[in-house]
Parts: C-alpha cells; structure tokens; sequence
C-alpha cells in the first residue's frame, strides 16, 4: 500500500454507521466491541487461563458466565492459540469445558492450538494463515508474552501491537490477550505490557488468593463503559466445579517494601506507565502516582523512589514539574 492509499484508507468519512453490538459484556458493561482486544493481566498460576475458559464457555453456550456474556452468533468460530501448556493439562481444561457445557466432544466451531514447542515467530505466521483461513470471531493468545523474544523491546512490543491491532481490524474480530504481571510490581510484563494496556480496549486483573481459595477478576481498564464490580470465583470440592460468591478475598498484611526487587526494567516500565496519558506531573502528583504504583507510603516514596529514578535519569525534574526521560 503506496502512501497516498494509506491516507485514503485512514480519512474519516462523517457518515451515520450501524449501530455496533458488543462483542464481549461483563455484568453489561461494555468490554470489547469489534475490530478491538483486551487483555487478562495476572501473576502466572493465578487462575487467567481458568477466566479465558468462561469467556469461552459464554460464546459456545449462548449463555452468560459468571456475569461475563460474550456475544456471537450461533456457529462463529473461537480459537484459542495456546503456547505454554502441555497437551496433558490443556486435555483437562478442554474436559473441564466440555462438562460445563454438556457435551462429550468439542463443538466444532471451537479450535485449539497448541504452540507450546514453537518460536515467535513461527507462531504468529501461523496465528496470520488460521485467521485468514477459518475467519473466528473471537481469537484468545493465550500467552503474549510467548509472541515476542524480548517482552523488553520497545521495537518488537510495538511491533507486536500493531499486529493486533491490523488483525482485529482487518478480519473484524475481538482478541482476548492473556499477560502475565511481574512479581514485584504486579504489573503486566516488560514493554509489551506497557503497549498491550495502551493499545486494548479493556483490562482485567486476575488475583488468587491461596488461603481462602477464592479468585477474583477485576477491571483495571474500561475505555467504553464504566468499571464492572470484582467478579469472585471458589472451586466447589462437593459439586466439582467452581461457583460465584459474594466474599473478597481478604487484604493481605504489604510485605516489607525493598528497593532492589525491582528489576531497572520494571522501573523503566512503570516510568513509562505513569505518563502514558499526561506529560508531566507537579512534584505533589508525581508522589502521589509513585505511591499508589508502587503501593508504599509518604517517606519511602520521596527518600527512596523519587531519589532512585531522578539519580538513574527515568524522570527529569525542571523547577517542580516531573517529566518521563524519554532518552532512558
């Protein structure tokens, strides 16, 4: 596509459009319309391939899933593209989708693939020729992480994204991206994170909780609607399977705050976070935002935080204004 077709596809054109039915709906509030993705964000271990399963179950069975309803036609196809289990556990996630739904063999509008041995790239050509052959509607990466070399690199995070973003586009369906966050800071892993929750529609945190065995989802990012209550899960030992309950999690005491946890690329990361949607902050906002990303208090944000990412040049500050050091 030579330059002037590239403005012509981009040109806005001011006419009234069909109204858009949203693909994917949580407790009603809009999560994904077409040509869109969200992300499922949580610690690895924390149940999101469990989450992804409903969204599943929801499109296969018409029906609403634990308040998530995913919207398609009888027949659309869901794939799933799966690189990190082995055929041994996704055989008992595909048998625990198999009981929810009623049925002994998969229905054929749902597809599996299992990626687990590839490279990056040999996965997304892959991904690139599925889609174009079979045309889902929904499409879930579960896990984004594993389409990328570096989760580091800013060139191939964006790189990546932008693929998303052309895929939903051109073949008009809804991706459902699985990331993992980073121990030390929760957050979505490395740069593709960081491009992943600025390019997505809407995302979700997953959280378990190991003593009370209970795991929560909640929204972290809703651009279409408002935020949707914390949806909490419990596998029930009698009944087998897992069922909705009013009860949060209980809070956890915050561990002791240290410095060098965090990687200087989740530093990199989280400097990067705070400014997607402002250019700079005053000195009273920038703490504000340092305390409630790194989730510690008055003192340790200013003596400890502020200090480490002005000496290592993440931020520069000019007579009180804080601004991220894009040349880090």
């Amino acid at each position: 596509m030579n330059l002037n077709e590239i403005i012509n596809d981009a040109y806005f054109k001011d006419e009234v459009l069909a109204e858009q039915k949203p693909i994917i709906t949580i407790q009603e509030k809009i999560c994904a319309y077409p040509q869109n993705f969200i992300c499922i964000n949580g610690l690895p271990k924390s149940y999101k391939t469990t989450f992804a399963f409903f969204f599943i179950e929801s499109g296969l069975s018409g029906r609403e899933v634990f308040d998530i309803k995913v919207n398609i036609e009888p027949g659309d196809k869901i794939i799933l593209i799966d690189t990190e289990q082995s055929i041994y556990d996704f055989t008992r996630q595909s048998k625990n989708l198999k009981r929810a739904l009623k049925v002994d063999k998969l229905p054929v509008n749902f597809s599996a693939y299992l990626f687990r041995k590839y490279e990056p790239e040999e996965i997304l050509k892959a991904v690139s020729l599925i889609v174009e052959t079979q045309k889902p509607k929904i499409l879930i990466l579960d896990n984004l992480t594993e389409l990328i070399a570096n989760p580091n690199d800013m060139l191939l995070a964006k790189s990546l994204i932008q693929y998303l973003k052309k895929l939903s586009s051109e073949h008009n369906l809804v991706i459902i991206c699985l990331l993992h966050n980073a121990k030390s800071t929760l957050m979505s892993i490395g740069n593709i994170g960081s491009y992943a929750d600025r390019g997505a529609q809407t995302s979700v945190t997953v959280k378990h909780d190991r003593e009370a065995n209970i795991t929560t989802m909640e929204a972290t990012l809703m651009r279409s609607d408002t935020y949707f209550n914390p949806i909490s899960i419990q596998f029930d030992t009698e009944q087998k399977k897992f069922i909705q309950i009013t009860t949060q999690p209980k809070e956890k005491k915050s561990r002791k705050f240290i410095l060098n946890d965090i990687t200087e690329a989740e530093h990199k990361d989280i400097v990067r976070t705070l400014f997607i949607n402002t250019a700079n902050f005053t000195y009273t906002e920038f703490i504000d935002e340092i305390k409630k990303i790194y989730g510690v208090g008055d003192n340790i944000a200013k003596q400890q935080i502020v200090r480490y990412l002005r000496g290592n040049n993440f931020v520069n500050a000019d007579n009180g204004i804080y601004t991220n050091n894009k040349n880090k």
